[in-house]
């Protein structure tokens, strides 16, 4: 077990406190995004080189039969290697055989704290085999990795579980055609220019198309791509749209009244028209301790709240608005799935294991543990969020405290953690149990 340094993230849309809350640290005004915790080379955690010698003298003590506990200071300045340094020397021991057979010798997971003061981009990720081509192709032809233009960064796909720390609101997936074109309908009753409702009745019309995945695409790539895109958001803006009552089909699949998201999001994007495309939109909002996983080609947004992030390590994200970034309306077109989908809530088994739709990553949630075993299927990284937790394997002990982790490798000997407080365990969603766990 290695504790970890890692890396916070200054992104605008971020809030100020609630990540320096769990890093005990004060608030300087500065908007705290994401804090990153694992092998991602944009950002890849350091181990703290203060612990190397102590916990080596320890694991070389319990071999010899005999027993210790380390309990390593954190404000160490002495700072090691970053993780993908530490695997590359032990591939095998460190990630586990089983993961590097299915993902090569690189941690596949990557564990985030994020928190939104305000709407994230509406994005969707590629799968697999779209994220492979789509690297390739773009690797020949260019443009450069670092370019803004740049869709893909690796070849990796990019699935996602949100783990709500406070109520957090999210976007995520298409609401039925009808909800979409009630929705739509309303903002005729609205004092609009001509063009706007020329450009109303173009995006009515589209809904209408034979099929609902054509329907669908077409409305968004009207409403992304169309001049007259942002000058019908600035109308509606400026009018006040009657809220209405729950049951109504305009509501069906959100939890507020979309007349109530585009104004949330017309306030931080004005003249952005992916608030059109928020509002085709199911909204959720998770209450404290539930989950919401988000599926490859599902365009999705998160609005606001803190939560614990796991995703495969991947960067690849096409944009649909809500963003000043690059928006690449044919390729978001190939990757998105046009169809209207349930959110997909996800529970923890009895062990509190989450798991996303594919094997690359797993989360185990565990408050004020009493000797539980650490659920682990390759590498693990644990984060501590509140409170204090004690892991200890065969021979070695750690103490976490909010906002501490560790790096725990395969090969270590079954961990348990004890305390009381709320820890939460990245791993591998590989369907198998390590020789020691």
């Amino acid at each position: 077990m290695r504790r970890l340094h890692n890396t916070v993230k200054n992104f605008a849309w971020g809030s100020t406190d609630a990540i320096p809350a769990i890093l005990g640290t004060a608030p300087d005004g500065t908007p705290c995004a994401e804090l990153w915790l694992g092998a991602h080379p944009l950002s890849p955690s350091r181990l703290d080189n203060g612990q190397f010698d102590q916990q080596s003298s320890t694991h070389r003590s319990a071999q010899q039969g005999s027993s210790s506990s380390v309990d390593v200071k954190t404000n160490s300045t002495t700072v090691g290697p970053n993780l993908i340094e530490y695997l590359a020397g032990d591939p095998a021991g460190l990630l586990g055989h089983d993961s590097v057979q299915v993902f090569g010798p690189r941690l596949p997971f990557l564990l985030k704290v994020l928190s939104a003061q305000k709407a994230l981009s509406i994005q969707v990720h590629p799968n697999p085999e779209q994220a492979a081509l789509g690297f390739a192709r773009e690797e020949s032809e260019g443009p450069d990795l670092d370019s803004p233009t740049r869709n893909y960064k690796d070849p990796s796909a990019k699935p996602e579980l949100i783990y709500a720390l406070t109520e957090f609101h999210a976007l995520t997936g298409f609401r039925s055609r009808k909800a979409m074109r009630s929705t739509f309908e309303r903002l005729l009753s609205l004092s609009l220019s001509p063009t706007s409702l020329d450009f109303l009745g173009d995006v009515l019309s589209a809904l209408k198309s034979v099929t609902e995945a054509k329907a669908f695409a077409r409305a968004v790539e009207l409403v992304l791509g169309d001049s007259r895109s942002a000058g019908f958001v600035d109308e509606v803006a400026g009018q006040d749209l009657a809220e209405l009552p729950d049951g109504h089909i305009s509501r069906s699949g959100t939890a507020v009244d979309p007349a109530e998201t585009f104004q949330e999001l017309v306030a931080d994007y004005p003249s952005d028209p992916g608030v059109l495309v928020a509002l085709m939109l199911n909204r959720v909002h998770l209450q404290p301790g539930e989950a919401l996983a988000m599926e490859s080609g599902v365009l999705h947004a998160y609005l606001g709240g803190t939560g614990i992030e796991v995703m495969a390590s991947s960067d690849n994200v096409l944009r649909g608005g809500l963003t000043n970034k690059h928006i690449d309306i044919p390729e978001l077109g190939k990757v998105a799935k046009f169809t209207s989908a349930k959110p997909r809530m996800v529970e923890p088994d009895r062990d509190g294991i989450l798991l996303g739709a594919t094997e690359d990553f797993a989360l185990q949630s565990l408050r004020c543990p009493r000797l539980t075993q650490i659920e682990r299927r390759g590498a693990s990284i644990a984060l501590c969020t509140s409170g204090s937790i004690t892991l200890t394997s065969l021979g070695s002990t750690v103490t976490l405290t909010r906002g501490q982790s560790v790096f725990i490798a395969a090969n270590e000997p079954t961990v348990t953690a004890d305390g009381h407080g709320d820890l939460f365990v990245a791993t591998t969603g590989l369907d198998n149990s390590l020789p020691f766990a």
